[in-house]
């Protein structure tokens, strides 16, 4: 009996040994994560670093991409210095400040002492390597190393360089003379060297290998120089430019494609406009800027321009500060025009808001008005200008078509109109306004001969001529199985291609939320040829996944090798090489999150109150208990079941506002997050239907406690919050952060309190009331919470930011002041450094004061002193403790006759909601 109870206690202590640690706040401050990778250009090699490994420092990883070789720098690289990566070699420096080079695929390591800096240049497949002269008597010197040959050069007293294909251009000081420096280009295939110039303060090289040529800046002059041709001219001189007396020069950004211009600036010096001491500030009806906006320092306006290289005058391009240029992108360009819109000025409301479109020519700078466009006042960001400049494709809003404009003849060409397509994304369908939900163009085949534009789910070919019928690239596949897919295009490319071209896709399951890649052949009919699809998350293109979980796979320069990233919600994001993806080698093995309680997640679906089937996500504990019964939060925003695979990291506060869910989860809760859909001119409906029918739902189930459900949301999130608990009174405890209360008064504010009226959040926007507070002044009062503060039973947490430029701090004032009057068990936590949102110690304080609230309400756990006390002590050192009397919660402010009428107030509003 004796040796029974002795194994008895063995495995009882062996238990609770096993269990695993919370996630806390010593959590958030050892977790690891991972910076963005490097490839090589042959794709063999990739480096990258891992933060917090060990704890407090960084490890560097190097590795090749078939997995078989690594190397690990410990904390041992110098800050700043994160390293290189060439075909051979990876570079570093070391805290001594000596050149690390590490033969890859070797543990062969050769240092250069006192070497500070290097840079890696390449010049047509062969790498080069640039580094101080190991002299170390000047620190201008510099060594240029072939890599592929291993030959060297020195250049000495360089004071700047650039760089481009065989070229390199050197500004150096001249020996023996007064501060005088020269500018010499070498050709590093021949080693032979030319003199261009010598003068005083020469800056600003721009280099133009393809047309042979380049300029700088010298003593407010640009000079010129054209390879071979002897010595450099000066192009431009502000004193004797026509230029406008109040501008001057200001940066040499590039030469035009065509090589005959420069792309600069001109600057127009800014002045601080200082407030009036006036007797009154005039507000008029017809302002387009409303005062606050001229009441602030104005900064120096940069306007586009070019200079001509043959007749060497400058052109103003950029007439407005403001205006948006388009330029076409390929090398072979006719980037003579450029596509240009007017800023956008006022409201969404007002007729001073124009979307003007012009084409100018870089040559003269003249304006050509493109009437087709501005008669529909077409606005930015469903227009584009073709790679080569032959079209202008766009989107109209009203027609709900793609049109074509050819810039040779001026034809213009309905491009979908025979398709019956709905062409708004799934994530931007219930906003008022279409276009601002339009997926837009992905890209164009080579030579401008056809381009490719997403609906819904698919991708269409459409020919800019209109010669020939669409095509449905990937054959109705997305749609009927509904699947979203995107192009896959890495960042560094171009993103043109080819019609025999492979195709690589991105693909987002809708139903059961997998990830994955397709693949198209763009010369062949048919369906899209599977790669891989599973229970993971690599670039979904969603707008509701979490923060910094898409990721776009990083291709190799000169190969098809490819690396991504992968994660699930119970596997931590990692790098993986493919050639194929269907194939993935894995790379890092970054799991910090099995030494804690995790967490799992679920697809659950259910009918809402409308009758719509919705999704959500549940979020259950590693060491979930099917016979216990757990409190449950519910956290929302829009719609969450996209995020289904997504792992969160653990830190105090999720989009400096919400609760973390790994942290409550760990911690014992449950958290549900349903989808929300919303109808125009009653949007809180939606939620009320979404969260109440998911409540019901979830109390079903027999692990689920539906005595301690809680409501959490942050921003728009805290606006249903709001709404919800005056609405319901399912909910034990809500908190409600950065949030609204009454639509009416945020109407008429400003966002970030200057002239950017709010108006159009709530006709176009998130608000999604469809039509102004005049036409419909009954819906703005309906969907705000603060009208029916009367009916509140639930206690609230609301926390707000004094400085907050979305929804103001003065609205949410108006919320608490009446809970205030009405009795309601309400406190507001208000921090001064956030702008919506919260950071460091004040998000550090917000965590932990959350928790305690839903801890009280859903635990029964001792309530904090803050919750407890007068707000004049929330500041106490001790505000964070528990009680440890007993103590709950204090009457409201009410005298006995008040309260009876408020009590009568909540009768009537429940009787009315029974008859309705």
């Amino acid at each position: 009996m004796r040796i029974f109870f002795i194994i008895i206690l063995f495995f009882c202590v062996n238990s609770s040994f096993g269990q695993k640690p919370i996630i806390d706040s010593i959590a958030y401050k050892q977790w690891p994560s991972l910076d963005r990778p490097t490839i090589s250009n042959s794709g063999k090699y990739v480096f990258y670093t891992i933060e917090n490994v060990p704890v407090g420092s960084k490890t560097l990883f190097v590795q090749s991409t078939d997995g078989k070789w690594k190397k690990e720098f410990r904390g041992g690289l110098k800050d700043g210095n994160g390293g290189g990566l060439s075909d051979k070699y990876f570079f570093f420096i070391n805290k001594n400040d000596s050149l690390g080079i590490l033969t890859l695929g070797t543990n062969q390591i050769k240092y250069i002492p006192n070497t500070s800096w290097y840079n890696l240049l390449a010049n047509k497949g062969v790498e080069y390597l640039r580094y101080p002269s190991p002299s170390g008597h000047n620190s201008k010197d510099f060594v240029l190393k072939n890599l592929k040959t291993n030959n060297e050069r020195i250049f000495t007293d360089v004071d700047s360089y650039r760089f481009d294909g065989d070229i390199l251009a050197l500004i150096k000081s001249v020996q023996d003379a007064d501060h005088k420096q020269s500018i010499n280009i070498v050709d590093i295939t021949t080693g032979r060297i030319s003199k261009v110039w010598e003068g005083y303060r020469p800056e600003n090289l721009v280099l133009d290998v393809k047309h042979r040529q380049l300029a700088f800046k010298a003593n407010d002059s640009v000079w010129y120089y054209k390879f071979d041709s002897g010595n450099a001219v000066c192009i431009f001189d502000k004193y004797t430019s026509d230029i406008e007396a109040d501008f001057t020069l200001g940066y040499l950004e590039s030469f035009s494609k065509d090589g005959k211009a420069i792309l600069t600036s001109l600057i127009r010096k800014g002045e601080t406009i200082k407030p009036k001491n006036e007797v009154v500030k005039i507000w008029g009806y017809k302002d387009i800027m409303l005062l606050t906006e001229t009441e602030k320092a104005i900064i120096d306006r940069k306007y586009l321009s070019v200079i001509n290289i043959k007749d060497h005058q400058i052109i103003r391009l950029q007439q407005e500060e403001g205006e948006s240029f388009q330029f076409s992108k390929t090398d072979n360009a006719q980037d003579t025009l450029g596509l240009i819109q007017n800023p956008r000025v006022g409201d969404m409301w007002s007729n001073a808001l124009k979307f003007t479109w012009n084409l100018v020519t870089i040559k003269n700078g003249k304006r050509k008005k493109l009437d087709f466009l501005n008669k529909n006042n077409i606005g930015f960001g469903n227009i584009e200008l073709s790679p080569i400049g032959k079209y202008i494709v766009y989107f109209d809003r009203i027609a709900q078509n793609y049109f074509s404009y050819e810039i040779a003849t001026g034809a213009i060409r309905n491009l979908t109109e025979a398709l019956s397509v709905v062409w708004t994304r799934i994530d931007r369908d219930d906003l008022p306004n279409p276009v601002v939900g339009v997926k837009g163009l992905a890209t164009w085949l080579k030579n401008d001969k056809y381009v490719l534009v997403y609906d819904r789910y698919d991708i269409w070919k459409l020919d800019p001529l209109n010669l020939e019928k669409p095509v449905n690239l990937t054959n109705g596949y997305g749609k009927r199985n509904q699947i979203v897919f995107n192009c896959m295009f890495d960042s560094n490319t171009e993103n043109i291609v080819s019609s025999n071209d492979k195709l690589y896709l991105t693909a987002f399951d809708e139903k059961n939320k997998n990830n994955g890649f397709f693949i198209k052949l763009l010369d062949k009919i048919g369906d899209p040829e599977l790669l891989h699809m599973g229970p993971y998350l690599y670039q979904t293109n969603s707008g509701y996944v979490p923060q910094g979980c898409n990721f776009s796979p990083i291709k190799a320069k000169y190969v098809n090798t490819y690396i991504v990233q992968r994660m699930s919600a119970t596997d931590a994001p990692n790098y993986f090489s493919t050639k194929d993806f269907k194939t993935f080698i894995r790379l890092s093995n970054l799991q910090p999150h099995k030494k804690y309680n995790w967490y799992t997640t679920e697809l659950h679906s259910w009918k809402s109150l409308d009758g719509r089937t919705l999704q959500g996500i549940l979020y259950k504990p590693e060491d979930f208990n099917y016979k216990r019964q757990y409190p449950v939060i519910f956290h929302y925003y829009e719609r969450k079941s996209d995020g289904l695979n997504a792992f969160i990291e653990p830190e105090p506060l999720s989009d400096d506002m919400n609760i973390n869910i790994p942290t409550y989860v760990s911690n014992g809760y449950l958290v549900f997050c349903p989808d929300i859909y919303y109808e125009i001119g009653n949007p809180m409906q939606g939620t009320y239907d979404a969260v109440v029918s998911a409540s019901n739902y979830v109390s079903t189930l027999p692990f689920v406690n539906d005595k301690k459900i809680g409501l959490e949301g942050g921003s728009f999130g805290g606006l249903q919050t709001n709404y919800l608990v005056t609405h319901s009174n399912l909910f034990e405890v809500a908190v409600s952060s950065s949030g609204l209360s009454d639509m009416v008064s945020g109407y008429g504010d400003l966002k970030d309190g200057i002239a950017n009226s709010l108006a159009s959040y709530f006709e176009i926007g998130q608000g999604r009331m469809g039509k102004n507070l005049w036409e419909q002044p009954s819906a703005y009062i309906r969907n705000s919470p603060i009208f029916d503060i009367h009916k509140v039973s639930t206690p609230l947490l609301l926390m707000h930011t004094k400085k907050d430029g979305i929804y103001s701090y003065t609205n949410i004032i108006e919320f608490f002041v009446g809970l205030r009057r009405m009795g309601k068990k309400a406190w507001m936590l208000v921090y001064s450094e956030g702008n919506h949102g919260i950071e460091g110690k004040e998000a550090d304080d917000f965590s932990i004061r959350m928790m305690q609230f839903f801890d009280y309400y859903l635990k029964d756990k001792p309530a904090p002193i803050w919750m407890l006390d007068s707000s004049k002590d929330m500041n106490r050192k001790d505000s964070l403790e528990l009680d440890s009397k007993g103590r709950i919660p204090g009457p409201n402010l009410l005298t006995a006759e008040e309260q009876r009428k408020v009590d009568n107030l909540m009768t009537r509003s429940t009787i009315r909601i029974i008859l309705k």
